[in-house]
């Protein structure tokens, strides 16, 4: 148990680590673009292989948003959600456990502005034991018809 956390620990630094420098590489790339340099060169400089229009978006995002554009965005991760959303969708599930996710579906993006897909909400739902509870409803009992 112990060396398996061990591990996770440094996996988890060594993909920082990574993301740190992918990070330092695209600012690098985008203060080339600015100087002037094409996209190819500039990314050739800083050591990243993308294509020409990912180069592009990324310079868009730099010139609007800054260095906070740059930063690598959710890409589905199953069990993340911004902190206040997922505040919100963990008080909601527990207030009403028997609520479908299409029920919940709306109201996240009515309450929050934020539209997620029903499969990414189950998924979030089971990966924080919030999975939707059926509603417990009893048998009738069964009568014996007559001859």
């Amino acid at each position: 148990m112990f060396i398996t956390k061990k591990l996770e620990q440094g996996v988890n630094q060594k993909s920082r680590m990574e993301s740190e420098q992918r990070q330092a590489a695209k600012k690098q790339m985008m203060v080339l673009m600015q100087e002037g340099y094409s996209w190819h060169e500039a990314a050739s400089r800083a050591g990243i292989r993308i294509s020409r229009s990912t180069a592009y978006r990324w310079f868009q995002q730099f010139r609007t948003r800054g260095e906070g554009g740059l930063h690598d965005g959710r890409h589905g991760h199953t069990a993340k959600m911004h902190q206040p959303i997922q505040a919100w969708l963990e008080a909601r599930c527990r207030e009403e456990p028997t609520l479908p996710s299409s029920s919940l579906q709306k109201e996240l993006n009515a309450h929050c502005g934020v539209l997620v897909s029903i499969t990414h909400l189950n998924r979030i739902r089971a990966a924080h034991g919030l999975a939707r509870q059926s509603a417990r409803v009893e048998k009738k009992a069964r009568t014996k018809l007559s001859t």
